[in-house]
């Protein structure tokens, strides 16, 4: 399975990035792959680990391409979600 056809891994990818926002943290790769290790740590149930750890190698493999992602403050983002 890929994230790519899943959407329930951009959902996860998602959540991991809404918990780093709220608790006033960068949202980059790094953090989403630390933040996602610490959810597949308190699931319990097998469906949802599946899903985050999918969700946390499809990340590793993003980061590992050398692709420059920007970092961008938890602030900045909430503030672009009203320009949508």
């Amino acid at each position: 399975m890929s994230i790519q056809h899943d959407e329930k891994g951009y959902v996860i990818i998602g959540e991991a990035a809404l918990s780093l926002a709220l608790k006033e943290q960068d949202i980059e790769v790094k953090s989403l792959i630390r933040e996602l290790s610490r959810m597949a740590e308190s699931s319990v149930s097998d469906e949802r680990i599946y899903a985050i750890f999918e969700a946390r190698n499809w990340l590793v493999n993003v980061d590992l391409t050398g692709k420059d992602v920007e970092s961008v403050p938890y602030i900045k983002t909430l503030t672009g979600l009203n320009d949508e």
